[in-house]
């Protein structure tokens, strides 16, 4: 089994790599912003994340 890491959003950093997936909405109002729903956020790759939990 993988040791698995979990990361608060506030832990994210600039530069580390994310998946997002979710949905984007544009409204009929081509001047209103788009609308962004995050179903999951991955991190992927964070050089400075700490590992939760016993690894070894």
């Amino acid at each position: 089994m993988a040791c698995r890491n979990d990361a608060s959003i506030s832990s994210i950093q600039s530069g580390d790599l994310l998946r997002v997936t979710g949905t984007v909405v544009q409204p009929d109002d081509p001047t209103a912003p788009a609308r962004l729903t995050v179903d999951a956020l991955e991190v992927l790759e964070a050089a400075l994340l700490p590992a939760i939990g016993n690894c070894g």
